[in-house]
């Protein structure tokens, strides 16, 4: 599928990944978490390179390498996500299944993203975990069910006046979710927030998309 640029109603700018597969959400949650950890890096090295390459001959070939090892380092693919996944499970991933959180901080580790966890902080509990983690400077992953059904995986990546930015790599799009402390967080889809697409593709949720966080989150140790 495509990247996308989106902006809230708080004036924060956000990638979000919208998902290849049925269920490549956690892949593409991973992903998107890959970034938003590395972009910093990316910029830098991206600026790094453009000043190298302003150097005659050896310089715009080091330049070069520079702004795309930066790129590289930020932007994996959806199927180099499924192979780091396919390494730590053990089993073959092509995305037409459910993945599995508890596997997610390895392959966050392998990615060179440091230590993470999968944990049940309770359905009560995920508002302020969620942003305890974000706060210190990390997205989340979290779980949502579904009312009718099924699961989802989204990340979390800021909280601005009690409203956590949720980006659905279903719809490609930031939901902002109101996430009170020592209260369940609902989570409404199908509340599609306004934004233009110049190209790539994603999905649209259907009518009645509505569910909540289960309690389960993946952050940064």
């Amino acid at each position: 599928m495509s990247w996308f640029l989106r902006l809230t109603r708080f004036a924060s700018a956000h990638m979000v990944y919208a998902q290849h597969a049925q269920n490549s959400c956690g892949m593409a949650c991973m992903m998107m978490v890959n970034f938003k950890m590395k972009k910093g890096l990316m910029l830098a090295g991206m600026a790094a390179g453009s000043a190298v390459s302003v150097v005659p001959i050896i310089g715009s070939y080091v330049g070069a390498t520079l702004s795309k090892a930066a790129f590289d380092a930020a932007v994996k693919t959806e199927k180099q996500v499924y192979a780091e996944y396919t390494k730590v499970t053990g089993s073959p991933y092509d995305g037409s299944q459910y993945s599995d959180a508890m596997k997610f901080p390895a392959v966050l580790g392998n990615l060179g993203l440091g230590n993470w966890e999968c944990a049940n902080a309770g359905e009560t509990g995920f508002a302020k975990a969620a942003k305890n983690a974000t706060d210190n400077g990390a997205p989340v992953i979290g779980h949502v069910v579904w009312n009718g059904g099924g699961a989802h995986f989204v990340v979390i990546d800021e909280f601005h006046a009690g409203y956590g930015c949720v980006c659905d790599p279903w719809d490609g799009h930031v939901h902002v979710t109101r996430m009170k402390d020592g209260a369940s967080v609902a989570y409404n889809a199908d509340d599609t927030p306004v934004g233009w697409d110049i190209g790539g593709k994603r999905n649209d949720y259907p009518k009645g998309s509505v569910g909540k966080f289960s309690g389960w989150i993946v952050r940064r140790k």
